[in-house]
């Protein structure tokens, strides 16, 4: 079996185009390979990352099913929801809704999500189907198709080579099997990141099995449960953060003794064991998180002392009887990843209830301020942060020391933000770990709510 470093399960019909290459079997197996990497001005191919296919085709009506599940290894990958689901194809191989399947690269810091080409070719019929000629080029949508060789041998394999190309200038090679006309047996396509740097994804087919029913069965158990999981946590697409909320932990501890006996001895058994283990550890997450808040709410507020970006102090003595907001969070003007938006709402919640006294403090958490030679860079990030959002409230800095006179999250496994209101009493009344789960009409609702409490309580 291959070196797992990313599979992918896909399960679709192939009937109307091209050998049927299921035939009298339940399902047939196909294994990939592939390979994300750095293109170098002189050529040379710097590797980011590595994955495999594990692939299940079935047929089903005339049309195409496919299930698809990720595990990669190296520059960033999905979370374990994110690493499965389901493609609707249609007769032709193509997707009807348009969806794809995904890896995730990180590049610089920020995650890129990256369409795969899928195994089964989607112009079957363009390749001489039923005795006719094979067609030279044509086009479909914004992608120009070309036959550049009409027979080259690859994996065993006589294959035709098809180059493609987009409007955007993006450019594909595939080698697509002779024999049937529908086997993608390798894949290569241009790939670009960051400030416009290229890089190549490779894809290879390695083999081939037939599925009995029986075996097939005993595959799409576990599948089927995944995919009733993932319905039922209902994630957003394309989503990059790995932590799950309190629902969705709670929806997933009740199918992991199922999944995990049903997926032993499968390809799922891997996958099965990820998602065990990581709601374990963000179960286990939570209940520190609550903890600390437990800890710290209904108890004085430590004394502060920050330094703004603005170079003014702002001290907790200062602030004595009012409502205090302190916003820990890693402030960062590149790269500027999602949610960074909620410090938007916080500031219009800032400038809303300001007539009220409330003073709300962004707090940037950065261990680089303690080190000279780190500092201004730190510092020029920050503010390009705040110029970029044009937030009105002060920004301080902190080097973590005054995080951990907080309760630093981070600690416990968790992430940045840390939201804290000081009641006028100089008590904590409010204690949030992470983001809040928002509407878009709605902005920070739950505090806001925690803030007008102190207001009427003043």
């Amino acid at each position: 079996m291959l070196a797992t470093v990313g599979q992918l399960i896909l399960m679709t019909v192939l009937t109307a185009s091209g050998m049927d290459l299921i035939g009298d079997n339940a399902a047939l197996e196909l294994r990939y390979a592939g390979t994300l990497a750095k293109v170098g001005r002189n050529g040379a191919e710097q590797p980011l990352k590595k994955f495999t296919l594990y692939s299940v085709v079935t047929k089903q009506g005339d049309g195409k099913r496919l299930a698809y599940l990720t595990d990669e290894r190296g520059g960033g990958s999905w979370a374990w929801p994110e690493r499965f689901g389901i493609l609707a194809l249609n007769p032709k191989n193509a997707a009807a809704d348009g969806s794809t399947i995904r890896v995730l690269a990180d590049h610089e810091g920020v995650p890129h999500p990256i369409s795969v080409r899928q195994p089964l070719f989607e112009f079957a019929d363009k390749l001489g189907d039923d005795g006719e000629e094979v067609e030279d080029d044509w086009t479909s949508g914004q992608s120009s198709y070309e036959v550049a060789e009409e027979t080259k041998k690859l994996k065993d394999r006589e294959c035709y080579v098809i180059r493609v190309s987009t409007n955007n200038g993006r450019k594909q090679r595939l080698w697509v099997s002779k024999a049937d006309k529908t086997l993608v047996v390798a894949a290569e396509q241009q790939v670009f990141m960051g400030r416009g740097e290229e890089f190549l994804l490779k894809l290879e087919l390695e083999s081939t099995k037939p599925v009995d029913a029986g075996a097939f069965e005993k595959l799409n158990k576990p599948l089927q449960t995944l995919l009733d999981l993932k319905s039922q946590i209902n994630r957003p697409d394309g989503e990059t953060k790995t932590e799950l909320n309190a629902d969705q932990i709670k929806t997933a501890k009740k199918v992991i003794a199922a999944l995990e006996k049903q997926a032993e001895g499968t390809p799922f058994a891997t996958l099965a064991a990820v998602v065990s283990r990581d709601v374990k550890a963000q179960t286990q997450r939570t209940d520190d998180v609550d903890s600390l808040s437990k800890k710290f709410v209904g108890q004085m507020a430590p004394e502060f002392e920050l330094t703004t970006l603005d170079k003014k102090t702002v001290r907790s003595k200062d602030l004595a009887g009012k409502i205090v907001v302190l916003h820990f969070w890693d402030y960062e003007g590149e790269p500027l990843a999602e949610p960074y938006g909620q410090v938007g709402y916080l500031d219009f919640l800032a400038n809303k209830r300001k007539k009220f006294g409330i003073e709300v403090v962004g707090v940037a958490v950065n261990e680089s301020f303690a080190d000279g030679a780190k500092a201004n860079g730190a510092l020029r990030s920050v503010r390009k942060l705040r110029e970029f959002m044009n937030l009105s409230y002060p920004i301080g800095i902190d080097d973590s020391t005054l995080l951990a006179k907080f309760g630093d999250p981070r600690k416990l496994g968790a992430k940045l933000p840390l939201w804290v209101v000081i009641n006028p009493d100089g008590k904590i009344a409010h204690y949030q770990v992470g983001f809040y789960a928002i509407k878009p009409d709605e902005g920070l609702r739950p505090l806001d709510e925690a803030v007008m409490k102190q207001i009427k309580t003043k």
